[in-house]
């Protein structure tokens, strides 16, 4: 019994010494073929309140920085898309006059620039109140207290692919690091 001891000691030693003395390995993974995506940090939103009695003076505004495996310069476009919703008591909220967002910007690579704060290309927009309704087809006296305006983001990278609400993630969209939610709700205040 005591030699069984010792031997299965000795082949315990033999094989933690004899697999401890292996090299690791990496494992086979081709790091510099991952297919990588861009999206657009909100650094800064300086809207003005959508306020029912002064619409003229009422602005969405954004900076956003395009972060790529570039630094910002694989995108082609960005277009700023906007919706209008109604909360409808009883129903809930409604979109008109339609449910497809509309154009009311698009943006270009030549449209951002470098900064003093990252490495990445930066830009910064202003939507009026009047430039959302009028691409909606919708006038100052339609507007009503509570509505929402629904700003949308579309980045089309140079290899024709687009990143937007649909298909962003969780951990993009709503992480304070990445802060890229591709959307942004503006509603008509009334004091």
């Amino acid at each position: 019994m005591k030699m069984l001891k010792y031997s299965l000691g000795a082949l315990l030693s033999a094989v933690v010494l004899f697999s401890s003395c292996r090299d690791f390995e990496d494992p086979n993974i081709p790091y510099s073929e991952f297919d990588t995506g861009a999206y657009l940090r909100t650094i800064s939103r300086t809207t003005k309140p959508f306020d029912f009695s002064d619409i003229g003076n009422s602005t969405f505004a954004l900076t956003l920085e395009a972060v790529d495996i570039e630094d910002g310069a694989t995108v082609e476009t960005v277009e700023v898309m906007v919706q209008h919703r109604r909360l409808i008591p009883d129903v809930g909220l409604e979109y008109t006059p339609a449910a497809a967002p509309v154009l009311v910007k698009t943006l270009q690579l030549s449209d951002f620039a470098p900064n003093n704060e990252s490495r990445f290309l930066r830009t910064s927009f202003v939507i009026t109140a009047t430039e959302a309704l009028a691409v909606i087809g919708l006038t100052d006296d339609y507007l009503d207290c509570d509505d929402v305006f629904e700003f949308s983001l579309n980045l089309t990278d140079k290899f024709g692919r687009s990143f937007n609400r649909d298909n962003v993630s969780g951990n993009i969209a709503g992480a304070p690091f990445y802060n890229s939610p591709f959307q942004y709700f503006v509603d008509v205040e009334c004091e």
